[in-house]
């Protein structure tokens, strides 16, 4: 028994040895644990302490060089964007902040003759009152031009946050007015959207907006337009700063275009056409018989229409409405019809005006033609022929079967 007893207190002795040697080994690590912990928070501390101030460096840094700190800064930031042919940056601020303008893009305003070919800072000067102005000489078209730009100091808070620009607006304002609402533009060539949310309607037609650095400006239509211009020139040049007046206006004198003519043209065709080949008296939206209308109880057979007379086509504004345009009514078309009612020949002259009306934004057409009061658009036209040459074949089934 004290042999079985000693063995047992052996044991317990090395369980309790075992027991905390784990147990300080448990200690250790959380010990270890524990001072990792502190590293990482400490790194993650310097990590974030040290971007957040290299943030606010690059900030730093970056509203310093973004500021004109002198006169001289901000003309040539000024006069350099009109060398190059920079529209975005040579428009003040303020222009940006009225969205009802419309504006220009860099490749219009590259595009554009007598632009600031060079220029040279020659002085500045400050007045008794502490106007403070520049002195610039530029060259357009090899020419030397003496600009005067007044300048004012903006103060900002912070420090080396004050900064100069120009005492006024580096751009003029262009007001364009078109009578109908056109979708869009050429200008130097290249093309200009209007967009529907900055134009304006006036008794004059519909008007946008668009500020203009100084050159010259040659408004065009696409060659896909349904409008064309009545004159060939349609150019505003915007003067240097100080040299003109800071608005301008010019009228688009717009007419229908080639492809307006031909498509209207061709839907009229297409309609008598329809009405040409009917076999009937009494087409919907094509001229009728006037001796046999729709009360009429005769027995109507061989019918036969024929175009006999189509006056010239050409298209007029409208009187009250300048966005929409209507076939001339100068002279009435006439259609022959022939046909035997109650087995008797017949034959009447119908004379009729052709209408047709169309609505355009320059880039999309609205186009309908037909009888006064029942005109038809070009869809409702094919539906009509197609139902048509439907039932003609229907009928000429039928009459083959007996």
């Amino acid at each position: 028994m004290g042999g079985d007893f000693f063995l047992k207190g052996k044991e317990v002795t090395t369980l309790i040895v075992w027991l905390y040697n784990r147990a300080m080994v448990e200690r250790k690590k959380k010990d270890g644990d524990r001072w990792l912990a502190r590293v990482v928070r400490v790194r993650l501390t310097l990590t974030t302490l040290f971007v957040t101030l290299l943030a606010v460096l690059v900030a730093a840094v970056g509203n310093y060089l973004s500021l004109t700190h002198t006169p001289e800064d901000s003309v040539n930031r000024y006069m350099s964007a009109l060398e190059r042919g920079d529209y975005i940056a040579g428009i003040d601020r303020g222009a940006y902040s009225d969205f009802t303008y419309t504006y220009l893009t860099n490749s219009i305003y590259r595009a554009a003759q007598g632009r600031v070919e060079n220029y040279t800072i020659t002085g500045t000067s400050k007045d008794a009152t502490g106007q403070v102005t520049a002195s610039v000489l530029a060259t357009v078209a090899g020419q030397d031009h003496q600009l005067t730009l007044p300048l004012t100091q903006i103060p900002r808070t912070g420090p080396f946050n004050d900064s100069w620009q120009l005492a006024t607006p580096a751009q003029s304002y262009l007001t364009l007015t078109a009578p109908v609402a056109l979708a869009g533009v050429q200008v130097n060539g290249q093309s200009l959207d209007l967009p529907v949310t900055r134009r304006t309607e006036t008794e004059a037609g519909y008007q946008w907006v668009i500020p203009t650095l100084p050159g010259t400006y040659n408004f065009t239509l696409p060659s896909s337009s349904y409008y064309t211009l009545r004159h060939a020139d349609h150019t505003v040049t915007a003067p240097l700063p100080g040299s003109g007046t800071s608005t301008q206006e010019l009228t688009l004198d717009v007419r229908p275009s080639p492809r307006m003519w031909n498509e209207t043209n061709n839907l009229i065709t297409s309609w008598l056409e329809r009405c040409e080949s009917a076999r009937r008296l009494d087409v919907p939206g094509c001229p009728t018989s006037v001796l046999h209308g729709e009360d009429s109880t005769a027995t109507i057979s061989d019918v036969s229409w024929e175009l006999t007379d189509r006056p010239a086509f050409y298209l007029v504004p409208d009187r009250t409405d300048p966005r929409v345009w209507r076939a001339a009514r100068y002279r009435q078309a006439t259609f022959e019809v022939t046909y035997l009612a109650n087995g008797k020949a017949q034959r009447e002259i119908i004379p009729f005006y052709i209408n047709a009306e169309v609505v355009s934004d320059g880039a999309q057409a609205s186009i309908s033609v037909g009888l006064g009061g029942s005109e038809e658009s070009e869809a409702q036209l094919r539906q009509a022929i197609v139902e048509e040459e439907a039932s003609k074949s229907t009928l000429q089934k039928f009459v083959a079967s007996l």
